[in-house]
């Protein structure tokens, strides 16, 4: 395997970081440390230039909060500057290096992939009906706070053999403290759990031998036509979880039969000829509609609430849920024109 060197100088170069400068602010124009490095750019990301050159340069200290949705999880937070900017600038170096190694059915952190893309690539394996019979359905347990660094380490030193690199992810990766724990809201989390788990999918695609199957971050589908055989493999992929990767696999992992059951999977409840929007988050989809209807939201919630479920909506078949609760209710209606003219926005439902 190759393993790559000389990648330390493309990361801190001037140029590199302007570029993850550039980046990182999307959509972030506001925050103070963003204003901050706009109205001196060539200053700040000199200033980290330097610091990453002499190694005096150390992750900053986390903020924490807990959200509930879709289970209480804890997020962490680093600042913009210095942290974020840096982020950016490795993976624009790194990235292309690492995405030559993962198999094709990685929809997690992926330019042009992404949750959407899974769920088309489901949809149609199950259009096999013979070798699709059942689904192995499985997610881990506590997925980023177990991530081993020793082992997470040892991972990036297959492809990267940068001394100055590896220091640098090192104390990313080491961050949070103790030897487990990769802080979900890092802009690198996702991609480094991508290459945690690389092993394991190349495990299943070319060991196993599983044509069918997709993983997006911690959750993944295994099809077959023989729920013996994905029996077997549930307990194979518990103990390889275990022993290579000290992971532990979520108790509701389970094998199913597609036809009888569908596939809940990255937002849809999909089956042969039909995708439906899962259950919760058709319910989460109409009480968000509840809160627009008795004027709860502030207008830029309203927006981004309304368009975002459209566009959850119109990649399933939920003609009847779009129609009933937003383009013939009059309430939502006059709460996205109200909104769209407070913001001084074209309205976007209008057709």
């Amino acid at each position: 395997m190759k393993r790559h060197g000389n990648l330390f100088g493309k990361i801190i170069d001037i140029d590199n970081l302007c570029l993850a400068h550039q980046h990182a602010r999307r959509g972030k124009s506001y925050y103070t440390d963003v204003r901050m490095v706009d109205s001196d750019p060539e200053r700040y990301l000199w200033q980290l230039h330097d610091a990453l050159r002499d190694h005096t340069f150390t992750t900053s200290q986390y903020t924490t909060k807990q959200i509930y949705e879709p289970k209480q999880r804890t997020i962490y937070k680093l600042p913009y500057f210095p942290d974020r900017i840096i982020h950016h600038a490795v993976m624009q170096v790194i990235q292309p290096i690492w995405d030559r190694t993962f198999i094709f059915d990685l929809y997690s952190a992926i330019p042009g992939k992404g949750l959407h893309a899974g769920s088309y690539r489901l949809r149609q394996f199950l259009r096999d009906r013979k070798n699709t019979k059942c689904c192995l359905k499985f997610d881990v347990s506590k997925f980023y706070p177990s991530i081993d660094h020793d082992i997470l380490i040892e991972k990036v030193r297959k492809k990267i053999k940068c001394p100055d690199t590896l220091w640098l992810l090192e104390d990313i990766i080491r961050s949070p403290g103790g030897n487990k724990n990769v802080p979900i809201g890092n802009y690198l989390s996702q991609y480094l759990s991508n290459l945690y788990l690389n092993d394991f999918d190349h495990w299943i695609k070319e060991t196993i031998g599983m044509k069918y199957y997709i993983r997006y971050c911690d959750d993944g589908v295994i099809f077959h036509q023989d729920k013996t055989v994905l029996r077997t493999l549930m307990e194979d992929v518990r103990e390889y979880m275990q022993e290579e990767l000290a992971l532990s696999l979520n108790p509701k992992t389970t094998v199913l039969d597609v036809d009888r059951q569908g596939v809940d999977f990255l937002g849809y409840k999909c089956f042969r000829d039909y995708t439906l929007l899962r259950k919760s988050s058709a319910r989460n989809f109409k009480k968000k509609i509840a809160q627009i209807e008795a004027g709860n939201l502030d207008p830029q919630n309203v927006i981004s609430s309304t368009m975002s479920y459209l566009g959850w909506l119109k990649h399933c078949d939920a003609h009847h849920l779009s129609t009933r609760y937003i383009y013939n209710n009059q309430a939502v209606l006059a709460e996205v024109e109200r909104a769209a003219s407070t913001l001084k926005i074209e309205n976007p439902l209008r057709r």
